[in-house]
């Protein structure tokens, strides 16, 4: 899904070019948000796991404390959303990556966390 939903401002670019967000990132943003909204810290947590077996892939989610709140996006996304979309927000200012790890015996074993400020 590439359709462009919405133009936001790029906070690298001193607002003088437009970002362009798709509507899965739009929604996913104001996700994460809601998610961090009411604790002390806001972070949320991009996890990725090989599970070691097919038919399964790489398995990837989202935590915030303690919780898995990519359980949360609608169940037609499952497919649709990926890190990659974490990062375009990072690139646009939404969210600050802050830290990450990769497992140094398991490249898909990753954890990448990120602030999610407020809007």
């Amino acid at each position: 899904m590439n359709r462009s939903w919405d133009m936001w401002p790029d906070a690298s670019a001193g607002c003088q070019e437009l970002m362009v967000l798709t509507k899965l990132q739009v929604d996913l943003l104001k996700l994460l948000r809601a998610a961090v909204e009411d604790r002390p810290i806001r972070q949320v947590v991009y996890c990725t796991e090989w599970l070691g077996y097919l038919p399964f892939g790489l398995y990837h989610w989202i935590e915030c404390g303690d919780h898995d709140v990519s359980k949360n996006l609608p169940s037609n996304w499952c497919l649709d959303w990926s890190g990659t979309d974490l990062e375009k927000l990072a690139e646009g200012g939404f969210l600050m990556k802050i830290d990450e790890w990769q497992n140094p015996d398991d490249a898909c074993h990753t954890k990448i966390t990120y602030k999610v400020p407020l809007a």
